[in-house]
């Protein structure tokens, strides 16, 4: 069943409950009966040769309509009417939720892929302890912006592609959030960066003050990464050589062993 077959249905069942219920609450209305003049005429007066006597008529009271009495047989056969109707109301409203239901979207689960952290560059750290140093000296404004600039560069060495909707800016923040880092200071410090490249008003020590430390914890940040990268890539180095260089090893002693038994043999 159709949507539109289902509020055609619906909305015809409310209407005929509406009617029957109208009808079954109603009046009658006489349709045969004639209401009676509550005055009616007096007869003509009739003279005799005796005496004069005029005979009036009293007015009728008006006629009042006699109470509709409905039959039992009709009133069963309207209650079944409306409970037919409110199941068949009630089928429709089911039906229509049940149809909801099956056309509501299945979202479905995928594994996310493994997503291998690049090592950090050397020369993304050798640069940005570079800048840090830069930061320390001359104009506040012109060392944080020179600051960021050569972190937009180093970004640029790492060989990540950039978007082709990303702004300079926007390719860095990018390419330093690959690693855990403090989101935080790389926020604050390119909001420094932003507010010296596009203010007029002076910027002072304190705002190159929050830029050495937003850079130390990054540079800090990196550095760690870096450190346990170097571990790992370590322990793999040690772990592939010791599977290589133990194959042999098995096989001597593997040669002793079968010698041993030779010369017990003979």
């Amino acid at each position: 069943m159709s949507r539109r077959g289902l509020g055609a249905t619906i909305a015809g069942g409310a209407v005929v409950m509406a009617a029957l219920v109208v009808a079954a609450m109603g009046q009658p209305v006489p349709l045969l009966s004639r209401p009676v003049d509550p005055e009616t005429r007096a007869p003509i007066p009739t003279f005799t040769t005796l005496a004069t006597s005029t005979s009036t008529q009293a007015p009728t009271s008006a006629g009042q309509p006699t109470p509709f009495d409905p039959s039992p047989l009709l009133v069963v056969l309207l209650q079944v009417v409306l409970v037919f109707v409110a199941v068949v109301i009630l089928l429709a409203l089911v039906q229509l939720v049940r149809s909801l239901l099956r056309r509501r979207p299945q979202l479905e689960r995928h594994a996310e892929p493994d997503f291998a952290i690049p090592l950090v560059p050397s020369e993304l750290l050798r640069a940005a302890r570079d800048h840090l140093r830069g930061l320390e000296t001359g104009e506040p404004r012109n060392a944080i912006v020179a600051a960021w600039i050569g972190l937009e560069t180093s970004a640029a060495a790492t060989g990540l592609p950039r978007l082709a909707a990303e702004t300079s800016r926007e390719y860095t923040e990018r390419v330093i959030r690959v690693w855990p880092v403090d989101s935080e200071r790389l926020d604050d410090l390119a909001a420094l960066y932003r507010e010296a490249r596009f203010s007029v008003h002076p910027l002072g020590e304190s705002h190159r003050e929050r830029a050495v430390a937003d850079l130390g914890v990054l540079i800090a940040d990196l550095e760690h990464v870096a450190a346990r990268q170097a571990e790992q890539r370590a322990a793999e180095a040690a772990a592939h050589a010791g599977g290589t260089t133990g194959a042999p090893a098995d096989g001597q002693a593997t040669g002793r062993r079968a010698g041993h038994a030779g010369n017990e043999g003979a």
